[in-house]
């Protein structure tokens, strides 16, 4: 609704949730471990970018270089695959046709030169982008009115744009600005069409932080394309006008170039957009420029927002640092460590039999299960502060019935912080859509050994 009712926001941010959350889903209903689960979910990301960009190279690139970020070599079979089948898919549905008219590559050593300048300038104002962007995300954050209200508000800011450039592709995705900015006449040097150019970028910067920043659902990996574009279309008209003896490349081709540079400094994506930028125009001329463009973006970008992008720095707000090493327990599940074959008791039985029950089977704790419900846990310690002459009693009068429970899909690294919170040794383990329905056990031993399992594999 925000895209189709003119909101300036990308498409690829909602069916990367999408495609995200539709592979987790397949991962959760197979029950699979929390390394395949990531797996899908990076691979619903790719299939979903790639069907909606008609790039399968890009998408799969874009969800292992910005999603996944870690991954090992073989995990590229299963993105590739799902990038290609997700593009096939979108492809037999709807007619594939390059996003941009197809442009001719053609550049001279000349052209190259101006590269090294484009790519630093570029980095420069990714910087600028992302720091605009979240400063209006912040001020909406703070304004003090109903959530409900706040993407309204950025959508006045955004109508306002797109009713003063109408046609240039502020409001919606803003490839219809693009197209129209190709097929223009020859473009000329003029003062005048270099300020209107640099305006609809500005615009664009505006009503897409707007959209975005007051709660509006929508990507930015489009808009950065356009604001990228008429960036480097002006780019290419300065250099033109600068340098009149120059024989430049069509400030379009420039304009295609400014595209990949802004993304790939924002999102610290430089192969993603190496990658996807000419397959989006169907055009895979030479690539040089591009690789310089985009590697002296992203390098001068990296510096300026000392190894942030305009994806993680949200989540950098909230404590999540996506580059830092996770450890080996945050990537075990719980479901993945714990033992299935659980030796359960009863409330009623006698606590004799229990103490036989411990010396034959050498445990210390067992749950305590009625009607196939877990209501309570008895451990050793519980039996031995038993007052002599009291070992009628049953278990049900000494088991604890506030039972630490976790779930299988929680990581191993939390069951354990569970267990030395409460100084336990071993955490029933319950369904996660019934927190009474007993499916293991885990114990500090057996997260130890399967730590040691995942660092051997490492």
């Amino acid at each position: 609704m925000i895209i189709g009712s003119g909101g300036s926001a990308g498409r690829e941010g909602p069916i990367a949730q999408i495609g995200a959350s539709f592979g987790s889903l397949v991962g959760q209903v197979f029950r699979l471990g929390s390394r395949d689960l990531k797996l899908l979910t990076v691979c619903g990301v790719a299939a979903g970018v790639a069907g909606t960009f008609n790039a399968p190279m890009g998408g799969a690139i874009f969800s292992m270089e910005v999603v996944a970020r870690r991954f090992r070599i073989g995990d590229s079979v299963p993105i590739l695959l799902s990038a290609v089948v997700g593009a096939a898919v979108a492809g037999t549905i709807i007619a594939p046709a390059p996003a941009f008219t197809n442009p001719e590559f053609v550049f001279g050593t000349q052209d190259l030169l101006l590269c090294f300048v484009l790519g630093p300038i570029f980095g420069a104002l990714a910087f600028s982008w992302v720091k605009f962007f979240y400063s209006v995300e912040d001020l909406f954050e703070g304004l003090r009115v109903p959530k409900i209200l706040k993407p309204a508000i950025g959508g006045i800011v955004a109508g306002i744009g797109g009713y003063l450039l109408y046609g240039y592709g502020i409001m919606g995705v803003g490839y219809d600005g693009i197209a129209r900015i190709f097929e223009m006449p020859a473009l000329s040097a003029s003062a005048d069409l270099i300020l209107f150019l640099v305006a609809l970028g500005l615009v664009k910067i505006l009503a897409t932080s707007f959209t975005v920043g007051s709660g509006g659902s929508g990507g930015i990996f489009a808009p950065s394309l356009y604001i990228g574009f008429v960036f480097g279309v002006a780019f290419g008209l300065l250099a033109e006008a600068a340098l009149p003896g120059l024989e430049a490349a069509s400030p379009t081709v420039y304009g295609l170039l400014g595209m990949a540079a802004l993304f790939a400094g924002a999102a610290r994506a430089p192969l993603t957009c190496i990658v996807m930028i000419p397959e989006m125009a169907s055009s895979y001329g030479r690539l040089p420029p591009i690789i310089i463009a985009c590697v002296l973006s992203y390098a001068t970008a990296q510096i300026l927002m000392r190894g942030e992008s305009i994806y993680s720095i949200k989540l950098g707000k909230k404590g999540i640092f996506i580059d830092q090493p996770q450890p080996v327990l945050k990537g075990i599940s719980v479901g993945e460590a714990m033992a299935r074959e659980v030796v359960a008791v009863g409330p009623e039985m006698p606590l004799r039999e229990l103490r036989d029950l411990v010396i034959r089977t050498n445990h210390t704790g067992f749950p305590v299960v009625k009607d196939e419900n877990l209501v309570g846990i008895v451990t050793f310690d519980d039996l031995r502060r038993v007052p002599i002459g009291e070992e009628g009693k049953t278990v049900g009068d000494v088991s604890t019935i506030e039972v630490v429970t976790v779930r299988p899909d929680q990581s191993a690294k939390y069951a354990m912080d569970l267990m030395y919170q409460h100084k336990i040794g071993r955490l029933p383990v319950v369904r996660s859509d019934d927190p009474k329905r007993l499916e293991g056990i885990i114990t500090r031993t057996d997260v130890i050994r399967a730590y040691e399992a995942e660092a051997e594999r490492r």
